[in-house]
């Protein structure tokens, strides 16, 4: 079977990803689609630069051709942002891009987007599932040959001019910040580093070479990952590192003295200076494993807040109907509705420059300043192997009533994604298996660093054999 999680489909090339999958994967879309008796005249594809991702999307061109739909190919690996835009651009019934995001060099997968540039939701890749299952015994790989409904299309331009219209140039070129971008081999360079080159800010840029393999580790943003972009801002006195993920849509940044800015700060500055500054005064999404830090931001200014359990694609409706302006997900996802509905780190990285340059003053600044106006939230974020061992424990905690946790007041459990435990006073612990790795991740926020680690300290606990 194929499981689509928070975020598409994803598994180990060549043992869950392979081409034969793929086809059925791809079949099982269109078959879905043509259930909603809507015109399926056009699909977009894209691709990252992970190995065999170009000819996976070929694959799916070829096979979408033979279904008699007509698919426009990216020339080149693209952000999966861009996707989104593509979808939008060419006014799509669905696109597809093939990327195995920030996992490890050896996954691969694929994300389906709708009509209105989000990501699918669980309702219509819970019918893909299931057309899947029937196909796997009956499916014919053959296929036959209609080149002429293959053509290729840039979306560059196009989602560039996007990011160009939304960002203030005239302020970053007038605070003369000196900026170093790190793609991590992935596909947002000569994106990311274009943009910013074109409106004459001075730029270094490292990892900017296609590398199906990454260096050697997974293209995620941690603080491990960004050590050579430490080093070169470190070098060049910049005054900010920014990082993408290997589809582009999850961000990381250094700030001056090549710290890295966490993300749930990140998101909660962006947040605060959008409203202060730009006028956003729309919803407000964040999910539940994100720190309250972007709660007390929107609370601030005025913002009607809107939970949802983790995974972006539970914020696309809602950013497409209006209901929300900005998103936010602690695992460096974010969203503006005046760009695209979806999450974007190019974005993001941008309109952290853009602050930076407006407020003349670093992010941890920034951070002093708004901890002062709406207190203060230590959060952290861990992770543990999924194994027989620990999904077992995890699925008996679940069951588990919980009143009181090591003297610590429990007033409300939550188990819409997982396990929360939201104690008195505000502090919270989170359990939840990963929708894209076999991990189950860990929460925790208090209102002091003490706390925070204490709490998790108690979520370790989880898993060992004692009665919490």
């Amino acid at each position: 079977m194929v499981r689509f999680g928070t975020s598409g489909w994803r598994g180990i090339i060549g043992r869950e990803v392979t081409f034969h999958r793929v086809r059925m994967v791809v079949q099982a879309m269109i078959e879905t689609l043509r259930e909603e008796d809507k015109p399926l005249e056009l699909i977009v594809i894209g691709f990252d630069t992970r190995m065999l991702s170009e000819k996976f999307a070929r694959t799916a061109a070829e096979l979408l051709a033979s279904n008699r739909v007509a698919t426009e190919l990216a020339p080149r690996d693209v952000p999966s942002p861009t996707v989104a835009s593509m979808v939008l651009e060419r006014g799509a019934a669905a696109g597809i891009t093939f990327t195995g995001s920030h996992n490890p060099p050896e996954y691969s997968g694929l994300k389906i987007y709708t009509s209105d540039g989000i990501l699918a939701s669980d309702v219509f890749t819970d019918r893909v599932e299931k057309r899947f299952g029937l196909l796997e015994k009956t499916f014919d790989d053959t296929i036959l040959p209609r080149n002429e409904l293959i053509n290729f299309h840039d979306p560059k331009p196009v989602y560039l001019q996007r990011l160009q219209d939304l960002i203030d140039w005239d302020a970053i070129r007038a605070s003369d910040l000196k900026v170093v971008v790190d793609p991590l081999f992935g596909s947002t360079r000569e994106y990311l580093d274009h943009i910013l080159l074109e409106n004459e800010v001075p730029v270094d840029v490292i990892h900017n070479t296609r590398d199906p393999y990454f260096g050697g580790y997974a293209p995620d943003c941690t603080s491990e990952n960004l050590t050579r972009l430490r080093g070169v801002m470190r070098r060049t006195g910049a005054n900010l590192g920014l990082s993408t993920d290997g589809d582009g849509d999850r961000f990381g940044i250094l700030d001056q003295g090549a710290r890295l800015c966490d993300s749930s700060t990140c998101l909660a500055l962006i947040l605060d200076y959008l409203a202060r500054r730009r006028g956003l005064k729309g919803g407000v999404g964040y999910t539940i494993a994100t720190s309250g830090l972007i709660n007390a931001v929107a609370r601030e200014h005025g913002l009607e807040l809107f939970e949802t359990p983790v995974g972006f694609k539970n914020f696309g409706p809602l950013l497409v109907d209006g209901t929300l302006e900005y998103a936010g997900e602690e695992s460096a996802g974010l969203a503006w509705s005046k760009h695209l509905p979806e999450r974007d780190g190019l974005l993001a990285c941008l309109l952290a420059t853009e602050m930076v340059a407006v407020e003349g003053k670093s992010m941890a600044e920034l951070s002093h300043e708004l901890s002062q106006r709406v207190g203060t939230f230590s959060f952290r974020r861990t992770q543990i192997p999924l194994t027989s061992r620990t999904r077992q424990i995890f699925k008996r905690r679940l069951k588990q009533k919980w009143k009181v946790v090591d003297g610590l007041k429990v007033v409300e459990v939550d188990r819409r994604d997982g396990l929360k435990l939201i104690f008195e006073g505000g502090s919270w612990i989170l359990v939840r298996v990963s929708g894209t790795e076999p991990k189950i991740r860990l929460y925790a926020e208090g209102r002091s660093s003490e706390e925070m680690r204490h709490l998790m300290h108690l979520v370790r606990q989880f898993f060992s054999q004692r009665r919490l």
